[in-house]
């Protein structure tokens, strides 16, 4: 076995699992902050309003981010397993087609959505108040932000098949630290409103995106970038799309998610909806923030996981998946009692708004009551990809969000009101952890007795 896969496939679990998650959990904690400190800056610099704007059509660049991941993600297992397998021109040519399938997409999207944009913000119930902001906010990210969006997840994932954590974390702190100082200068200094905003995710991507490619054409990666290289491969790509199609479902019913949550805000007449939705959005943004540890523990199991099953070590497997359950669920707990314990503190670094604030807090007692459960149910959806399995993969990238959170979110607010739109959280955090354990355990026992 060479000594790459040595690497993966016998070094010590833990060890090694906090040798690939901690880098990249800091690496996209720093380029979450960008994210994070947008809402601060567009909160307190351009007001409640125009937070309302760029949260209400989040629905889309999180649309726009499941299709890049539905490509990098089938592609990366499918790459971590030939690596494992050692199959070196099999991983090199499925890189090549995900790169072209990211490159066709990203036209596609891109003349799709700006195309129908009016008609997509009205369907989201865009209103008059908001529209001027998340129209501004929308169009550059759409019409330069989607191919980067598209190659750097590709990329991205290719360098976390190949086990380039402090790599891949990198080019992640450099784009957020870019864009967190972008963010300062056409916001204060240019004055150019939530454009800016737009401008400095644009920019700092680009530069990542050039650097990371610097890398690949330098020659310092053991798969290199050779773009229509190959013939094209329809079974390839087939299992490209079936082993992402997970991601893409649990990343797309995010987007349905927030974009029903808005509108089903909109159509209650006894509240102030523009205040709630920007309430949504300042709580969307806090979990996203401190969610990123656990994709990147997910990524890190992912990539370990498909290795050593390439590989044919199922013991290490078994072992992986313990250890990445309980530093997921502990870190999750964690974070959650944190939460709670600090949430007026944490809401007012968006805003001194006080009904803002008062919105805000009322949505996260609730949402983040079984926070610690919920990210059991992506690992599992992972686990099942990584080994290859895509149909159980499949449910359980639904279960949560489409069996569960939307039928509920619908059926909870006739009963509760407004407030239903939040219960439903808990209830899908819950039901959805007994549902992957149990997908788990027998998947567990299998693995045993091999």
């Amino acid at each position: 076995m060479p000594k790459k896969a040595e690497y993966m496939g016998t070094q010590p679990i833990t060890r090694l699992f906090l040798g690939l998650a901690l880098p990249i959990s800091i690496g996209m904690l720093v380029n979450g902050l960008y994210n994070f400190v947008d809402a601060i800056f567009v909160t307190r610099a351009l007001g409640p309003a125009a937070m309302g704007g760029v949260s209400i059509v989040f629905p889309i660049q999180m649309f726009i981010f499941a299709l890049a991941s539905l490509i990098s993600s089938g592609m990366a297992s499918l790459v971590a397993r030939n690596l494992g397998a050692n199959q070196v021109d099999s991983a090199q040519k499925t890189a090549d087609l995900a790169l072209r399938l990211a490159l066709l997409t990203s036209l596609v999207l891109t003349i799709g959505i700006v195309s129908c944009m009016q008609d997509i913000l009205k369907l989201m119930g865009v209103s008059q108040l908001l529209w001027p902001y998340a129209h501004d906010y929308l169009l550059p990210i759409i019409l330069i932000g989607t191919i980067l969006s598209m190659v750097s997840a590709v990329l991205y994932d290719l360098l976390r098949s190949e086990g380039k954590a402090i790599l891949m974390m990198n080019l992640m702190a450099l784009a957020a630290l870019l864009n967190i100082a972008l963010d300062a200068v056409f916001i204060f200094f240019l004055d150019l409103g939530v454009s800016g905003v737009a401008y400095a995710t644009l920019i700092s991507q680009a530069a990542s995106l050039l650097m990371a490619l610097w890398f690949y054409l330098s020659g310092r990666t053991r798969l290199q970038l050779r773009l229509f290289s190959y013939q094209l491969d329809w079974l390839c790509i087939k299992q490209i799309i079936l082993l992402g199609i997970p991601l893409l479902i649990s990343h797309a019913g995010i987007s349905i998610l927030i974009t029903l949550t808005n509108y089903s805000i909109t159509q209650f007449s006894n509240i102030d909806s523009d205040l709630i939705i920007s309430a949504y959005g300042i709580i969307g943004r806090m979990i996203i923030f401190i969610i990123l540890p656990n994709i990147a523990m997910i990524i890190a199991f992912q990539t370990l996981c498909g290795y050593n099953y390439g590989a044919g070590l199922h013991r290490r497997v078994r072992h992986i998946l313990r250890v990445s359950l309980i530093a997921s669920g502990s870190y999750s707990l964690l974070m959650s009692l944190l939460i709670m314990l600090f949430l007026e503190s944490i809401i007012g670094l968006f805003t001194d708004h006080q009904q803002l604030i008062d919105a805000a807090k009322d949505i996260a007692y609730t949402v983040f009551m079984f926070f610690p459960l919920a990210n059991i149910q992506a690992l599992g959806a992972a686990f099942f990809q990584a080994l290859g399995k895509a149909l159980p993969a499949l449910l359980l990238s639904s279960v949560r969000i489409y069996f569960i959170l939307l039928p509920a979110s619908l059926i909870l607010p006739r009963w509760f009101g407004i407030n239903g739109l939040w219960l439903a959280f808990p209830l899908a955090d819950g039901l959805s952890f007994v549902i992957v354990m149990i997908f788990l355990y027998k998947q567990y026992c299998q693995l045993e007795q091999r």
